[in-house]
């Protein structure tokens, strides 16, 4: 029976699971459960990948299986060279099969066949660390989202929500970069801390060196977008990027930068507002200031991240505020 784009596409995806799952000892992970759920065409691809796989192990070093091998191991070679587009890709699905799709992809290395970024999120309260193909590592906050795209000459990821700490393996000829709101940091081998906050970016260089380069974008679509100087940060130091203010760059406290990965938020002399919009990205009820009074005021202090009620506590017990619930669970502080 032919096979029309999609039907292969979700076979090609399914074939990449199967090896990524054997290469790293899984039976599944989460990630591969979601894609499972995605689409019930999904569901039969994947058994009929695991058909194929059953082949394989049984039948592995008979002649039509070896030719299978040569075939793909001659067109990953292609890939390398950059002439493997997605539609010839799917024509060679179509005319070896499956199971020459799945060496294909067991010889290319590091799922080619991808368009789509693996996506690595975190709920509330979580947090995650997450083991890449070249031992990079991404730790993610509460309420974070990573997309992450590897390809021969390049590692690219992007933040879309939330924030990370990238420890990069230095790979001198492919760069790690991470993208977050219009901002890029491009790394070889490094730490960093990637946290979008709001309407503003922060980027914290914990280790090493890395460059951070902008662009400014218009609503326009008709306008060219146009490239800001690239910033270099080395170990220490903060670049904020916010609304309608330039760039600036800072030396900080790496502690209170990265107290959120011991489940802490460190404040010290900030304001309310700022303190409040970071524990709301741990509770499932928002936090809100109610009056123009309580936002203008500051504290400093240690509050741990799962104890929304401990920090409520602390606001009414050193500031001039009170805390009222709101039947749908919000506190609301107001002056007192």
């Amino acid at each position: 029976m032919d096979m029309n784009e999609g039907d292969t596409s979700c076979l090609a995806q399914a074939a990449a699971w199967r090896v990524r799952l054997a290469e790293n000892d899984l039976e599944s992970c989460p990630e591969f459960s979601a894609w499972l759920a995605q689409d019930v065409h999904n569901t039969g691809a994947w058994k009929q990948v695991q058909d194929d796989w059953a082949l394989f192990e049984d039948h592995a070093t008979s002649p039509e299986i070896l030719e299978l091998r040569s075939a793909a191991l001659a067109h990953a070679h292609e890939v390398s060279r950059g002439r493997w587009v997605r539609s010839r890709r799917f024509a060679i699905a179509h005319r070896l099969g499956i199971a020459a799709g799945i060496l294909i992809l067991m010889a290319g290395g590091l799922f080619l066949w991808m368009k789509e970024p693996d996506v690595y999120a975190t709920s509330i309260g979580e947090r995650r660390i997450v083991t890449l193909a070249d031992g990079s590592q991404i730790a993610l906050d509460s309420r974070s989202e990573v997309r992450v795209q590897y390809s021969t000459h390049a590692r690219e990821l992007t933040l879309t929500r939330g924030q990370a700490r990238f420890d990069v393996v230095h790979d001198f000829e492919k760069p790690f970069s991470v993208t977050a709101d219009g901002h890029r940091v491009i790394a070889t081998g490094t730490s960093f801390n990637v946290d979008l906050f709001g309407p503003t970016l922060l980027v914290t260089l914990l280790e090493g060196r890395v460059i951070v380069a902008s662009t400014l974008a218009f609503s326009d679509p008709t306008k060219v977008e146009i490239p800001l100087p690239r910033i270099t940060l080395d170990a220490g130091e903060q670049v904020v990027f916010a609304p309608k203010r330039p760039p600036s760059v800072a030396r900080v406290n790496l502690g209170q930068a990265t107290a959120w990965e011991n489940g802490e938020i460190v404040s010290e002399n900030d304001p309310l507002t700022t303190v409040v919009a970071r524990i709301n990205r741990y509770t499932q009820h928002a936090v809100v200031i109610g009056d123009p009074q309580t936002a203008e005021l500051r504290i400093s202090g240690v509050f741990h991240t799962g104890d929304i009620d401990g920090f409520i506590g602390t606001i009414v017990a050193y500031l001039p505020v009170r805390a009222d619930k709101d039947v749908d669970g919000t506190t609301r502080l107001t002056h007192r």
